[in-house]
């Protein structure tokens, strides 16, 4: 909903449906996109792909040091075990978490995953599932909160899964601005942090595609020297 809002509110035109092919270059610089709905002319191409930054970015010969992460959700679409009121409970032991959604929950885990391609449909595995569900688990709900033993055997149980990919870089850090291709930037990499910091991450993308920011001051610039920091649990 964030984001829906955010492009209502944007005034930009959004197309969907549409794929890019390639990039189209005058000169030494990139001045538009070629889709299948046709080419695209801009004075500067923004790739803000998501996971599939890399793959996009690769049209235009671009290297991003992306790395993509299988992440997982629990829905279960009724939970009357929860009580009222019950807040987000993160166990942060393990990195397991819920939080109660209209009469019944969502949970993830996110813990250390390995890197996987990046894919527009993403798999999801039941073991994601039992492993938060199974009170015998080591990661389990049931560790912090009783309850969820109840609703482990309740014959009432429903749920379904959900999967995306998070987008790493190597420190953790998204990669904002222009790239060493003339008129070609990126907003990508919130390592797993887009809807808390892309609001912010986008103003500092413009700034310094606008050279209001200049690539000195520029923390999240792409060229930056990287130091890998390990994944965070959450």
């Amino acid at each position: 909903m964030l984001a829906l809002e955010l492009a209502r509110a944007s005034g930009a035109r959004i197309k969907t449906g549409v794929t890019v092919t390639g990039f189209r270059v005058h000169g030494d610089r990139v001045r538009g996109v070629t889709t299948t709905d046709g080419n695209i002319e801009a004075e500067t191409v923004v790739i803000a792909a998501g996971p599939l930054s890399g793959p996009v970015g690769e049209l235009a010969g671009l290297e991003l040091p992306l790395a993509t992460v299988r992440r997982q959700k629990l829905i279960m679409p009724d939970v009357p075990q929860i009580p009222e009121g019950a807040p987000m409970t993160i166990d942060f032991e393990t990195g397991a978490h819920w939080r109660p959604t209209g009469t019944g929950a969502h949970a993830l885990w996110t813990a250390p995953a390995p890197a996987e391609p990046p894919v527009d449909d993403v798999p999801t595995s039941a073991s994601f599932a039992f492993g938060l569900l199974d009170p015998s688990s080591d990661h389990a709900l049931a560790r912090i909160v009783p309850f969820w033993k109840d609703v482990w055997a309740s014959s009432r149980l429903q749920w379904w899964l959900q999967a995306g990919q998070y987008t790493y870089t190597p420190d953790r850090r998204p990669l904002l601005g222009p790239t060493l291709i003339p008129g070609l930037a990126v907003n990508t990499g919130y390592s797993g942090h887009g809807i808390m910091g892309s609001i912010g991450g986008s103003r500092r993308a413009i700034d310094a595609i606008t050279g209001k920011l200049r690539a000195v001051d520029n923390p999240f610039r792409p060229d930056r020297p990287m130091e890998s920091r390990a994944f965070d649990v959450l």
